[in-house]
């Protein structure tokens, strides 16, 4: 369960990020990170979250949206560009 400091820190991203242009594939552990946000129109050839349910990946998310969530694994496309936050 988390508490009010894993809150702050995932509010303000206190651990950073990795920003990704591209198609390169990208899989973390789960609970590497807790949100991606797309900078650019995306449509992800690949793209999971622990414990998620449904298809993500082939869905195309407009510059802008912030989705939170265990991410495991992304591929977007070329001239692609997003952020991944780290928990």
């Amino acid at each position: 369960m988390a508490n009010i400091n894993d809150h702050f820190n995932n509010s303000f991203a206190v651990r950073g990020s990795k920003i990704v242009t591209g198609n390169t594939a990208i899989t973390a552990s789960s609970g590497t990170f807790f949100a991606i946000q797309f900078i650019t129109d995306c449509t992800p050839t690949a793209f999971t979250m622990q414990e998620g349910e449904g298809t993500y990946s082939g869905v195309t998310y407009g510059e802008g949206t912030l989705i939170y969530g265990d991410v495991t694994a992304i591929t977007a496309g070329a001239g692609e560009t997003y952020i991944l936050y780290k928990k």
